[in-house]
Order: structure tokens, then C-alpha cells, then sequence
């Protein structure tokens, strides 16, 4: 009999490790670093480079040298105000032995939400290669360039600043609409869960507004990228979406549906709690199988079933 390894634990099922390594998500720790160093690498790489006509003038808008939510201020924000955030509502709202469990995994799966989306939208971002509204103004096409005519910018750019001329073909889809998403996305659906939001008809329905503010923030800093002519319509609406659907994945990685009446309890406690400690053991319908007593042999050979009850 060819032997085979449990889909879920591949082959770990008995190990003594197997508890803490699933409560604490230690594989996803090891992802979220792993997916942030490849990021970093993504981002240094040049993107493709569209060939472009110096008359065209959706790419004709003027860089703008202060941007109203700068890369810097967003990677802070993202970083800080969510941890603020799932301290300040685990600090009132969680028993007390269950606080550091609740804010490690909250912030694990908001990592996971802003490092996958980073990775994916940035490798996105130089596979189009398209250019940005202020494309022309990092350019600075030569005098004598043609009108309709489609230039390559090795042809006809004239900037010394070449890191601000390939980051003007990193346009689609927008880097800072996906961020603020992904993170302000998943503290929406946080909130959401942690305060009944959509799962209690008895409360208040304040806990809706207050749970949506993190994400009208996300379209505000979205918003902002056509505003300094650092994105198209099309990019921000994309990148939202994008940030949107990585902030739902991952959180429901480790959290139940928003509807679900125990919302705000992570699933692994859940699992745990309804089906038993073991339970994380295999999720595997062939290796539950093979601990029946049908396993040696066809149900029809078998000279006594005993019925379930």
C-alpha cells in the first residue's frame, strides 16, 4: 500500500510541537517575513517601460513634490494605528487570559493582509508598466521631441533622476490605495466582529459607523493619489478592490464570519472549544477514514456492520 501524507499536517499529525506551532501560526510568522523580504526585492526591480506619445494628456499633469499622504506617513499608519486600535478594544473588551492571544493574532493577520497584498500589487505594478498622470513632468521629454509620436523614454527622456523615472511606470495598480485597504480594510472587519457589528441585533448601530471609519480613511488616502496626480481613476479603483479582497482573506484566516454570533473569538478557539483540543490534529476526510473499521477491506466483505447511532 502506497503510504500517503495527511493533507493537513503533511505527516506532522503526531509531532509534539504540532499544538503550539497551530495556535501560535508559526508558519504564517515565517510567511509574513519570507513575503516581505520578496516585496522589498519586487520593488527594486525595474518595471516594464510603455512606449508613450509626449501629447498624450492623461500623463500630462504636474509631479506634485508634496504628496498629502506621503509613502512614509502610510507605511507608519498602517504599521501603528491598527496595533493601537486591537490594544485599546482587547485592553476593555477581552478576559484577561485571553488578551495577548487575541492581539497577537489580530496583528499576525493584519501582517499577512499588507505583506500579500504589497507582493502581489508590486509585481502587478511592473508587469503593466503604465504610466503615471505626471509621467511627462518626470520625463522631461527633449525639445525637439515629435508630437504623436510613441517614444520609448531611453529616447527621449531627459531626467537625470532615473529612480523618479521607472517609479512613473509603476502607476496600475495604485500601491497606496491596496496598503490602506489591506490594513484599514481588515481593521474594519476587525471592528466589525469584535463589536456585533452585523452578528447582534440588540446594539447600537454606532458600532457600523464606527467600524467603517477605518476604511473611509482607506478611500480618503486613495482618493488623495488623483489628487497628486500619482494615479489614474482606474488604478485607485483597482488597487482598492485588491486591498479589499486580501484584508477579507486574511481575516478570515483566523477569525469567523462578521455575522457569525461569536465573532470576535479567533477560529482556533472556536474549533477547539466545538469539536474537541484534538481537533487540529487533521482536517483530512482519508486519514479520518482509515481509523474506521472498514479500512482493511470493502464494506461488502465485512460479516457484521454495526449500524450508526
Amino acid at each position: 500500500m502506497i503510504p500517503y501524507l495527511d493533507r493537513q499536517n503533511l505527516g506532522l499529525s503526531n509531532s509534539d510541537y504540532l499544538r503550539t506551532l497551530y495556535k501560535w501560526k508559526i508558519i504564517d510568522a515565517f510567511y509574513v517575513a519570507l513575503v516581505f523580504v520578496a516585496s522589498a526585492l519586487v520593488h527594486l526591480s525595474a518595471p516594464y517601460q510603455r512606449q508613450f506619445t509626449i501629447n498624450d494628456l492623461t500623463i500630462s499633469h504636474p509631479f506634485a513634490e508634496h504628496e498629502r499622504v506621503p509613502p512614509q506617513m502610510l507605511l507608519e499608519l498602517v504599521a501603528v494605528v491598527p496595533l493601537v486600535i486591537f490594544l485599546v478594544v482587547d485592553l476593555i473588551l477581552t478576559p484577561s487570559k485571553r488578551k495577548v492571544y487575541l492581539l497577537y493574532i489580530s496583528f499576525l493577520g493584519l501582517a499577512i493582509s499588507v505583506t500579500t497584498c504589497d507582493l502581489i500589487v508590486g509585481i502587478l505594478k511592473n508587469w503593466v508598466g503604465r504610466c503615471r498622470p505626471d509621467f511627462l513632468a518626470r520625463c522631461i521629454p527633449k525639445a525637439d521631441a515629435l508630437p504623436d509620436t510613441l517614444y520609448f523614454a531611453k529616447d527621449v527622456c531627459t531626467t537625470t533622476d532615473m529612480g523618479r523615472l521607472l517609479d512613473g511606470f509603476r502607476t496600475t495598480p495604485s500601491g497606496h490605495s491596496s496598503m490602506a485597504f489591506s490594513s484599514f480594510g481588515y481593521v474594519t472587519f476587525w471592528l466589525l466582529g469584535q463589536f456585533l457589528g452585523c452578528s447582534c441585533n440588540y446594539v447600537g448601530a454606532w458600532r457600523f459607523l464606527v467600524s467603517g471609519l477605518p476604511s473611509l480613511f482607506a478611500a480618503y488616502v486613495a482618493l488623495s493619489r488623483t489628487q497628486d496626480y500619482r494615479h489614474h481613476f482606474v488604478d485607485v479603483v483597482l488597487g482598492s478592490a485588491i486591498g479589499w479582497l486580501f484584508a477579507w482573506w486574511a481575516y478570515r484566516r483566523y477569525f469567523p464570519s462578521v455575522f457569525h454570533k461569536y465573532s470576535y473569538v479567533p477560529s482556533l478557539l472556536l474549533d477547539t472549544a466545538e469539536k474537541g483540543p484534538d481537533d487540529y490534529k487533521t482536517h483530512d476526510f482519508y486519514a479520518e477514514e482509515d481509523g474506521n473499521d472498514w479500512q482493511h477491506g470493502d464494506i461488502e466483505n465485512q460479516s457484521e456492520v454495526t449500524p450508526l447511532s
